[in-house]
């Protein structure tokens, strides 16, 4: 038999299965994924919004009640692949103990497209959407390591 055809056969098969589990109200498929509907979504959303700008201003609301140091920590993921998980350093050059005004201005600098180094060129991409803000808070950041 055709190995195309069973694999069809299996994926028919196991989407119907799925279809009709979870179409149905049967708990063991649902559980309590779809428990809040109607009435009870309503008052939840009166509650807590619901809305787009209701989920923008709760994020805008986190980000200005966060430290420029924890701002800084979670940008710092792109980083630790050349400069380590600590600013130790690899293949980019080590990071902790420096200055934040250094780091601040050698992004900068990155950004502007300027060259500091022999690999400059693995930076500028990095460095070029950057805001002010985000430089500020790596460095802030850095300067914690």
């Amino acid at each position: 038999m055709n190995t195309n055809v069973i694999v069809a056969g299996f994926a028919i098969a196991i989407t119907a299965i799925i279809w009709v589990g979870t179409t149905t109200n049967d708990e063991s498929w649902t559980g309590n994924r779809n428990a809040c509907v109607g009435d009870c979504y309503q008052e939840w959303k009166a509650e807590n919004g619901g809305s787009i700008a209701d989920i923008e201003r709760v994020k805008q609301e986190a980000l200005a009640a966060a430290s420029p140091e924890a701002l800084g920590e979670s940008y710092y993921g792109q980083c630790v692949a050349c400069h380590g998980g600590n600013g130790e350093g690899g293949i980019g050059p080590q990071l902790a103990g420096q200055a934040m005004s250094d780091i601040s201005s050698k992004l900068t600098a990155y950004r502007e497209g300027e060259a500091r180094g022999a690999q400059s060129a693995m930076m500028w991409p990095v460095a070029k959407p950057m805001t002010d803000d985000d430089i500020g808070n790596l460095a802030a950041y850095i300067g914690t390591l």
